[in-house]
């Protein structure tokens, strides 16, 4: 991790002042522990030997984060490329193409090599269509030691850029895929469901200077942001969702009593003991009870 300026600074500031030909040149004296003075104390912040050393450590504070930068480009993309890895399965999937999706003559452009596992594709297929067949917007691969089985969740997307489950001729296509490109012997679940249904019960206090809807409302929108801006199979938590209700304009005072979710595939309800993972991925907005209280 690269250090800040100032660490860069001090640190050649030290070494300067501990250098024996510099102290013959300018003539510091040292204390009676042999410790020369402080660097700031002999040099003033104008001093061009001040001004030299914050130039030097800047150039320095640049090269570390150019190289931390460097380091973890190279390591996400070794994290996709090494095969059988959890984020190689991810990307792979990513590429998943459904040529139902493709015009008759633009599936001509596209084959899949089974002695690879890559598609080859050919450089006069249009941008637009190969990204409109790519269906798989959302996906996560989960190791689960238990049952020893890696979980993959996926999620497409509609037009209004919802995520929403493929359709059940997109995850068969896409379970076929999977079965080519997977490491022999490694036991896979293709979770492709609706979001769970997250429902919640609050209590609202309520500055009496705003009405009673307009906060409920707004409450309510605060909800739904804080639900649908989780990362895909992000981690929700009661803590965080209060702190988005907190912020809310005219609430004075907010209590959840109660919260849960509602696996849709088999109306399975769960409650959330402070935070959860959704069990499709994301969450879909429920049912939200909000008890307003006029605060006093």
């Amino acid at each position: 991790m690269a250090r800040t300026v100032d660490e860069i600074k001090e640190q050649m500031a030290e070494r300067w002042m501990h250098n024996a030909d510099l102290k013959e040149l300018y003539g510091w004296e040292l204390d009676e522990n042999s410790e020369p003075p402080a660097f700031n104390a002999y040099y003033s912040k104008a001093s061009i030997e001040n001004i030299l050393l914050y130039i030097v450590a800047y150039c320095g504070y640049v090269i570390e984060v150019i190289t931390d930068n460097i380091k973890a480009e190279i390591e996400a993309e070794m994290a996709t490329k090494v095969p059988g890895s959890l984020q190689w399965y991810v990307t792979k999937i990513k590429e998943f193409v459904f040529m139902t999706s493709l015009s008759i003559d633009d599936r001509d452009k596209v084959v899949f090599d089974d002695n690879t596992g890559e598609y080859i594709i050919d450089n006069t297929l249009n941008d637009d269509a190969l990204t409109k067949a790519r269906l798989v917007k959302h996906a996560v691969a989960i190791d689960d030691n238990v049952d020893s089985v890696l979980l993959l969740k996926v999620a497409g997307e509609n037009e209004a850029k919802a995520l929403v489950p493929l359709s059940e001729p997109q995850a068969e296509a896409l379970n076929n895929y999977i079965s080519r490109i997977k490491y022999a012997g490694v036991k896979t679940k293709l979770i492709n469901e609706p979001g769970d249904l997250f429902n919640c019960e609050v209590d609202i206090w309520y500055d009496a200077l705003y009405t009673e809807s307009e906060v409920k409302t707004a409450c309510e929108k605060a909800i739904g942001t804080y639900i649908k801006s989780l990362p895909f199979n992000g981690e929700y938590s009661n803590m965080a969702l209060v702190d988005s209700l907190q912020g809310v304009k005219g609430v004075k005072v907010a209590e959840l009593t109660k919260a849960g979710y509602i696996i849709p595939n088999d109306g399975r309800e769960e409650s959330i003991d402070a935070k959860v993972r959704p069990y499709a991925g994301y969450f879909n907005v429920g049912t939200l009870t909000l008890k307003m209280h006029c605060y006093e």
